[in-house]
This record gives structure tokens, C-alpha cells and sequence, in this order.
């Protein structure tokens, strides 16, 4: 053979392979729907989609501290709340067991559910969220309220990182709620538990003055657990709003990826149809210039 009909052989199989490839990547694009598969079909394409994929899974990581976040506040708002529902309860008996028409047996049978009550407080004290109690700080791996009512807990505040460099807090003193603090005692309140305990013995000793005492007390530590219930509230609204902008930022940056790494499927169908096109073309002509085994070889 002749140097230039092996140039002319070479020339029509390569001209067909190139035809073979863009039509081939033609398919896988029009096939996967994405315009990037490989950093070699966009190099500048394909570092855009690595950092926009790092910082939908930091969202996605924000999300679920936020999530975490959640559920605790909720966890600790349903226990404040039940805790508060029994303070009222052992007020409302406080003041009718402080009226002089009821008898010592009345009291020592009422003081039983005060017992009932804070054994009840003290359970709630011990709530847990994900093996962890929530009103005990730092030390939230022990329970936060012993057998007789004492905080055992710390003054930590858990802080969780719901966006980048924004951490929140989502946990309550629990020492605010349940132990009376130097000033307080200074002024004559007491523990949480103390208090209850003090209408408890007055019911069952059948003291009056006690009763009055434990009713006046029970007011405040209403007001503490009210005080409680709206800081939790508070932290739950600061969290959700977080929550919905990080959602926002994950529908953005998801957009974003889209634009630089999917397909425009209009244009890629028709790019396939092109590559397809100029392929049978590039077949029919060279069937001018190669024998028929040897073009069938090609194909």
C-alpha cells in the first residue's frame, strides 16, 4: 500500500472515532442528565460542584444539630410545663387546706398527694433526651434531682452550632429552677422541693401556719417555672427561625449545583441528534473511500 492511502485509511478512522465519541458522550449526558460526570469535561465546572456539594452537606449538618435542638427545648418545655401543672395543683390544695373547715384527718389525707407530687417533680426533674438529662448542664449524664429533691446538676449551658460560627443555646440552667439561689434564701424561699416538703409536713402535722407559709412559697416557685417555660421558648423561636433560613440556604446552593452540574435537557437532545447526525454522515462518506470490510471493521 501506498504511504498516502495509508494516510487516507487513517484520516476516515479517525474522523469516524471523533464522530463515535461526541456522539457517545452526546448519550451519556443526555442519558445521566448531567453535563459533568468527570473534572476532565469541566475543570472550572467541577471545583464549583465540590464546594457547593462541602457546603449543602454543612447545612445539612446544621440541620440536624437543629433538629437535636428541637427535641431537647421540647423535651424540657413538657416537663416544665408538667412541673408547673403540679405546682398549681399542690397550691390549690394548699389554699383550701388553709381554711379553717377542714380537719386534721382532711389534711393528713390531702398531704399524701403532695407526696404523690413531688415524687412526681422529681421524675420530671430527671427528664431525659437522647439518654441525656436535660436540666443538668454539663452533668447530664446522672440524674439531676436526687431521692429528696437536691439539684445535683451544674451551671453549664449546652451550646450546639446551628450555622457557621452561630452557636445557640438550647439547654436551661436547671439550678434556676429548682434550688433556690443565695439571694432568694436571703430572703426566705427555698429549693423547689423544700417548698412541697413544708406543706407536706403542715398537712400531715395538721399546721396551719406551715400551710400558709407553703402556699406563699408555692407562688414563687410558679414564677420561676413560668420564668423557665418562656426561656425555653424563646431559645425554641431563635432555633426555628435558624431552621428555616438554613433550609432556604440549602434550596439556593441546590439550585446552584444544579445550574452548573445537570444538563439542559432541550440542548443536550439536540446536541445527541447532532453528534448522531454528523456520525451517519461521516459513515456514508467514507464509504467512497474505504472498502466495505475494512469500513465494517471501523464500525
Amino acid at each position: 500500500m501506498r504511504i498516502s492511502e495509508r494516510l487516507r485509511y487513517e484520516t476516515v478512522a479517525g474522523r469516524i472515532n471523533d464522530a463515535k465519541e461526541q456522539n457517545s458522550n452526546a448519550m451519556e449526558e443526555l442519558s445521566s442528565q448531567r453535563r459533568i460526570e468527570k473534572l476532565s469535561d469541566d475543570p472550572v465546572g467541577s471545583s464549583q460542584i465540590i464546594r457547593f456539594r462541602d457546603q449543602i452537606e454543612n447545612v445539612r449538618q446544621f440541620q440536624t444539630n437543629i433538629e437535636y435542638s428541637k427535641g431537647f427545648l421540647e423535651r424540657s418545655e413538657e416537663a416544665l410545663q408538667a412541673i408547673n401543672n403540679n405546682l398549681i395543683r399542690a397550691k390549690e390544695l394548699s389554699v383550701a387546706m388553709s381554711n379553717s373547715t377542714y380537719d386534721p384527718a382532711s389534711r393528713e389525707a390531702t398531704s399524701r398527694e403532695i407526696r404523690e407530687i413531688m415524687d412526681e417533680i422529681i421524675t420530671l426533674g430527671n427528664s431525659t433526651f437522647n439518654g441525656r438529662y436535660v436540666f443538668g448542664g454539663f452533668r447530664n449524664q446522672t440524674p439531676t434531682l436526687n431521692l429528696d429533691g437536691d439539684f445535683m446538676g451544674d451551671d453549664g449551658i449546652v451550646h450546639l452550632e446551628l450555622s457557621s460560627g452561630n452557636f445557640r443555646p438550647v439547654s436551661l440552667n436547671g439550678r434556676d429552677v429548682f434550688e433556690a439561689t443565695p439571694e432568694e434564701m436571703k430572703n426566705g424561699h427555698f429549693n423547689m422541693i423544700e417548698s412541697l416538703n413544708l406543706l407536706y409536713n403542715g398537712m400531715s402535722k395538721n399546721d396551719t401556719d406551715a400551710i400558709h407559709r407553703a402556699m406563699n412559697e408555692l407562688e414563687h416557685q410558679l414564677d420561676k417555672t413560668s420564668a423557665g417555660i418562656a426561656s425555653v421558648g424563646a431559645m425554641s423561636t431563635a432555633i426555628n427561625e435558624t431552621g428555616a433560613r438554613l433550609s432556604g440556604d440549602e434550596t439556593t446552593l441546590r439550585d446552584q449545583l444544579s445550574k452548573v452540574q445537570d444538563s439542559d435537557m432541550y440542548h443536550a437532545s439536540s446536541e445527541f441528534k447532532r453528534t448522531e447526525a454528523v456520525l451517519q454522515g461521516t459513515l456514508m462518506a467514507s464509504t467512497k473511500l474505504l472498502q466495505p470490510s475494512l469500513l465494517n471493521f471501523l464500525q
